[in-house]
């Protein structure tokens, strides 16, 4: 994935969305095909849809913005991804679940054909009007040398920093979200598929109204609501594995859940907002890598951690690390990067401007992690 990043910062944005969505859908027949093959055949095409599906993020962020130039709007698309994700929790999960106990060869037909069904709506988009591949001096450098220099970049750039930083941090603590919450419901609910289900029509519901309000907030309250959703995520949910009623649980997961649509529509506005057009690709890689990485390992280390203790333990520990991680954002980035951020407005949409790294290194240091 981190090279993603990189090549959507040196090439046509849009034929790598379009092309990340038609190979997605490709891949997913493929492994319809291979059922009756092998299993080395069925990872391949899963690795071949894994890889293109790393590019899509940063493809579209960099499209996006091309297209939307004013920050308000900016916000409000990204606030309406987090809606559509919490949509697509709740129809993806339902339908999925549906057609795989029918069959498994109708669950993979039906979503490689959603996956080319939604590429044509992107058709009708406009080309970006910046220039791909461009670089300095005229010349194309190596991959290596546009990823090692979206690493170099970070160094002036203390904002998209820090949520690189707190995304990795809540990544290690809710890694293991899903598992944590089927754990709570069959576990200390004592409840059964139904029940589940309905958990998670209130976690895809409760994103939705977070986004939602999100949108409404002012740009100069993004910071603080960004860690106080941080905050409220973590003790909602460390408070939710304190009760044992299912109304109970399911009152604090809608508030977390809630607290993290915040969260979900906020963070990419924040991470590129002093970000280079150049650089943006890089940047929203490097940040989804990072996350998805420390979201693995947490996977891994709370299993080891279920295995000696209980899940409301568990539970409770990490509700207080997400409060941590707000509390510590807020004292040492948030508070002190608003000036940046509220001056940091269409600026960093100036396509290819080296500068404008570098002259965010003076104003910045003051809310370096």
């Amino acid at each position: 994935m981190p090279f993603a990043g990189a090549i959507t910062d040196r090439h046509d944005v849009r034929r790598l969305a379009l092309g990340s969505m038609v190979v997605q859908a490709l891949s997913l027949l493929g492994v319809l095909v291979m059922l009756r093959v092998g299993l080395w055949e069925i990872a391949a095409c899963y690795g071949l849809q894994g890889a293109a599906s790393a590019v899509w993020p940063p493809a579209r962020q960099r499209w996006l913005y091309a297209l939307i130039r004013e920050d308000r709007g900016r916000a409000a698309a990204n606030a309406a991804i987090g809606s559509v994700s919490g949509v697509m929790t709740i129809a993806g999960a339902a339908l999925g679940g549906i057609l795989s106990a029918w069959s498994t060869s109708a669950a993979l037909s039906a979503a490689a054909g959603l996956q080319l069904v939604a590429t044509v709506p992107l058709l009708a988009l406009a080309r970006p009007a910046f220039q791909q591949g461009a670089q300095a001096g005229g010349a194309l450098r190596s991959l290596h040398a546009d990823l090692a220099e979206g690493f170099t970049a970070l160094r002036a750039l203390p904002l998209a920093r820090s949520v690189i930083w707190v995304g990795i941090s809540w990544g290690l603590i809710g890694g293991a979200y899903n598992v944590l919450l089927s754990a709570y419901v069959t576990n200390d609910l004592h409840g059964g598929g139904l029940l589940l289900g309905v958990f998670y029509v209130v976690d895809g519901a409760a994103v939705i109204l977070g986004s939602v309000l999100a949108v409404r907030l002012r740009r100069r309250s993004h910071l603080a609501a960004y860690a106080l959703a941080y905050v409220l995520q973590g003790a909602a949910w460390g408070a939710m594995f304190l009760g044992g009623q299912p109304a109970w649980g399911a009152a604090l997961l809608a508030v977390m859940r809630t607290a993290s649509g915040v969260i979900i529509a906020l963070d990419t506005t924040i991470l590129l907002a002093t970000v280079p057009e150049r650089l943006r690709g890089r940047i929203t890689s490097l940040h989804m890598t990072t996350y998805n990485a420390a979201s693995r390992v947490a996977l891994a280390a709370f299993a080891g951690l279920l295995a000696v203790t209980g899940v409301r333990t568990v539970g409770v520990v990490a509700g207080a690390a997400s409060v941590i991680v707000g509390a510590a954002w807020w004292s040492l980035n948030g508070r002190r990067a608003r000036p940046l951020y509220m001056s940091a407005t269409s600026a960093a949409g100036v396509p290819d401007n080296p500068g404008t790294v570098s002259s965010q290194t003076a104003g910045g240091k003051a809310c370096q992690l």
